[in-house]
């Protein structure tokens, strides 16, 4: 969401809620007050030692950004932050996490990151697009309407989620750590489908 109506930001200016603001290149700004980002967009901001935590935005882009070692949510008895209408676009996530955060309507498109943790979150209609994550967790989430497409997703540990009704047959996976209860219904190709037979103890044997 790159809009005319957006506006750049002063240090002073910062407040417990953003809104219309852009900020682009290198920036150092102090995010620990802040708990809003509304229609918003960010463009190569490192933001692992920006304090940025405990923050919910809506209608934000996130451009070729870093948020390696970014934890969403640090209070481990709050519901947690909520991510709606968010697009995040060739961004770097190393460590991050979004764990027991709500995250509707949002885009990962283009992302690298190992060690993605989703665990204990909610998604509705989330995308995830050309994403070489390695060691995502999915675990404990709730999932619906969920788009993993042309991803590499290595080591990925996805358990007691359910994937029914879930696309993978155009990712690439190795090494799944998973249970019978997250793959039930999944969709998958011939070669995946052999890959999990061998997770669940099948012997496939050639005539």
């Amino acid at each position: 969401m790159e809009s005319e109506n957006n506006r750049t930001i002063t240090e002073e200016e910062i407040e417990d809620t953003l809104e219309y603001i852009k900020m682009t290149e290198p920036q150092q700004f102090d995010f620990s007050d802040v708990i809003e980002c509304n229609h918003c967009y960010f463009e190569k901001i490192c933001f692992t030692d920006l304090n940025f935590q405990n923050i919910s935005c809506y209608d934000v882009v996130f451009k070729n950004c870093d948020f390696s070692n970014v934890v969403w949510n640090t209070n481990a008895e709050f519901a947690g932050p909520y991510l709606h209408k968010v697009t995040f676009d060739n961004c770097k996530m190393v460590g991050t996490d979004f764990g027991m955060t709500t995250i509707k309507k949002v885009t990962f498109q283009n992302c690298v990151g190992r060690y993605v943790n989703f665990s204990f979150v909610t998604m509705k209609e989330v995308k995830i697009i050309s994403c070489s994550f390695q060691n995502m967790i999915l675990q404990d989430s709730n999932c619906k309407k969920l788009v993993l497409q042309d991803n590499e997703l290595l080591a990925l540990e996805l358990l007691h989620t359910s994937l029914k009704d879930v696309d993978m047959t155009s990712n690439h996976m190795e090494g799944l750590k998973t249970d019978l209860e997250s793959i039930r219904g999944m969709i998958v190709n011939p070669e995946q489908a052999l890959q999990l037979s061998g997770l669940l103890g099948i012997i496939v044997k050639s005539l």
